[in-house]
């Protein structure tokens, strides 16, 4: 049934491994031509099952240092799909299609957080920065959106931090080539002070624990993010 097929092709790429990505590609190649052959699987199956999967294996806490995602898979299986001559088909434009998707719930996410609603998505931000760099991700959200909607707010708030430091990290170099100086410059700003407010905010009163907290969770970030850009921080 249409259903048995669905689900095999949801398991086989929920399971997806460097060890047998090649055995699993081709047998998730056959069974979606089968399916959607003979059984309506849908065109745009490929697209919601990375979409859903996108996290799988993936571990971020910040309080731990763990910010970047390693999306290896998950953009290999994309590409591969997009060039492969039965998959193609039905995956025209399929990075660009999900960096989209990405950018509407990273902003959507962004201002969620603020009101308090949801809980922020690293996996996306990190996603976001892979396809910038691989040219996914429209020229006019890079320029003028991305950085500019995480700086908007009065207070640069630690899951906007965080964003930051990710895209700086994995994408430093494309974020530089395309927005405005000021810009970059007033994200390191908000960058190096970002800290130095979280102390403040204990007042007079701070306790040695959580002084040496956020020493431990401030300063290995700071770090990250200047050898993101393989430079340091702007005076």
């Amino acid at each position: 049934m249409a259903q048995d097929i669905h689900n095999a092709l949801e398991l086989v790429f929920r399971d997806l491994s460097d060890e047998n990505y090649a055995e699993s590609f081709d047998f998730y190649r056959l069974w979606f031509d089968i399916g959607h052959a003979y059984h309506q699987i849908p065109s745009n199956h490929i697209f919601n099952i990375i979409w859903r999967y996108k996290s799988k294996g993936s571990t971020i806490d910040p309080s731990r240092g763990q910010l970047i995602y390693l999306a290896d898979l998950v953009l290999r299986f994309a590409s591969d799909a997009e060039s492969d001559h039965i998959l193609a088909p039905h995956t025209s434009k399929l990075q660009s299609r999900l960096s989209t998707r990405a950018l509407q719930e990273f902003f959507a996410n962004n201002m969620a957080v603020m009101r308090g609603r949801e809980s922020p998505d690293y996996t996306i931000v990190s996603l976001i920065a892979y396809w910038a760099n691989l040219g996914h991700v429209e020229e006019v959200a890079v320029r003028n959106h991305i950085l500019q909607s995480l700086i908007s707010h009065p207070t640069l708030h630690d899951h906007q931090a965080y964003a930051l430091i990710i895209l700086f990290k994995l994408a430093g170099a494309t974020f530089e080539a395309y927005v405005e100086p000021p810009v970059v410059d007033r994200c390191f700003e908000l960058l190096k002070g970002h800290c130095i407010h979280d102390l403040g905010r204990y007042g007079n009163n701070v306790g040695r624990r959580e002084l040496e907290r956020t020493k431990q969770v401030c300063a290995p970030l700071m770090v990250r993010a200047a050898i993101g850009l393989n430079r340091i921080f702007r005076r």
